[in-house]
């Protein structure tokens, strides 16, 4: 009996050892693959200016996505995609007073100015952008070892954006100077010419890809993207909507935000 037993067990054993193999097989031998895929994770913006400071934000992403295996090798694969990118990108202000003057929900710039504007004393400024990405990269992947292998992927991130809302804190102040004023949140704020319409960035990443049922696999990476294209490009300076009070002429001093973004973000990955 307990012969049988044993050779029951190795039966058994043997069996759930060939189907695995088998499935892992499979998905090795798979030239394309496609699926959804989302993340989560923290914008750090990189200064360019000294009148501006930054803080943390949270960053997430959804869409579609495939690999395509390359002809010479199933460990290197080409991989792409269609995302949506919504991040949230924080500002304040450092010692320096900043000002813009506004209208309704519309931040005005420097060209665009009437005397019927109100002037806000801006302390956080708070960027919600919602980008199209298309992210293209190589692959890099093991054998399977059972039903898990390893993938590191190299890419650029191409990002293009849809829409931008700007939440402000501050104070709406009577004239441009002026320390004492309301406080007040100006949300929902409309910015033209500010954000720029494309950015872009070069990322790495490293994970495990799980094959859990037939051709399905499960990829979970940690990733980090080093922005190396400005957030904010106006070359015009009738486009600028910030400024400060010269302190010797005491003329309005209008600026541009200089930032770049770089991203640490956690993803996970669905592939039929």
């Amino acid at each position: 009996m307990k012969s049988l037993r044993f050779q029951l067990f190795l039966f058994c054993a043997f069996f759930l050892g060939q189907n695995t193999l088998s499935l892992a097989q499979a998905v090795s031998e798979k030239k394309l693959q496609g699926g959804v895929t989302g993340s989560v994770g923290l914008n750090f913006p990189k200064m360019g200016t000294n009148l501006l400071g930054s803080s943390p934000g949270f960053s997430s992403s959804f869409g579609v996505c495939f690999t395509k295996a390359s002809k010479e090798s199933q460990n290197i694969a080409l991989s792409g995609g269609v995302e949506f990118d919504i991040d949230r990108i924080s500002y304040n202000v450092s010692d320096q007073d900043v000002f813009y003057r506004f209208t309704d929900k519309q931040i005005k710039p420097k060209g665009e100015t009437v005397s019927t504007d109100l002037f806000f004393n801006l302390t956080e400024r708070t960027y919600e952008p919602l980008y199209l990405a298309l992210p293209i990269g190589l692959t890099f992947r093991t054998d399977f070892i059972g039903d898990y292998r390893g993938i590191l992927r190299f890419g650029l991130r191409n990002r293009f954006l849809l829409t931008n809302t700007v939440d402000d804190k501050g104070y709406v102040v009577p004239f441009a100077g002026s320390i004492n004023g309301s406080a007040e949140e100006n949300l929902g704020m409309k910015v033209s010419k500010d954000l720029f319409f494309y950015n872009a960035n070069l990322g790495i990443s490293a994970g495990v890809e799980w094959n859990f049922s037939g051709s399905t696999c499960l990829v979970a990476e940690v990733g980090y993207s080093y922005g190396f294209m400005p957030l904010h490009l106006t070359s015009k300076e009738q486009n600028y909507t910030l400024f400060y009070i010269d302190g010797v002429t005491q003329a309005e001093t209008y600026f541009r935000n200089q930032a770049t973004l770089n991203q640490a973000h956690l993803k996970f990955t669905l592939l039929f």
